[in-house]
């Protein structure tokens, strides 16, 4: 794997990492109590799950980040043997 490549994975993983940051930020501020009446209470919980499934998928592009990174490691290192 070039250091180009491998820059492009860490740049990748950063920004994985900082959109499952501000989202769990979002959700939580969303936790904390705010006055709402019944109608608006189901929008809000809609709004709470859409925010965790976006750090969800956060956390995933991350892991999925990781992988690609060894299997590339892994792949170079046959190619050397």
């Amino acid at each position: 794997m070039t250091s180009t490549e491998m820059n492009a994975l860490d740049e990748m993983r950063q920004l994985a990492r900082k959109t499952a940051a501000l989202a769990r930020a979002a959700e939580n501020l969303l936790d904390d109590v705010i006055l709402v009446d019944d109608n608006s209470r189901t929008k809000l919980d809609d709004l709470c799950h859409l925010v965790g499934a976006t750090a969800e998928a956060a956390d995933a592009t991350y892991e999925a980040g990781v992988e690609l990174e060894m299997d590339a490691r892994n792949t170079r290192r046959r190619q050397d043997a």
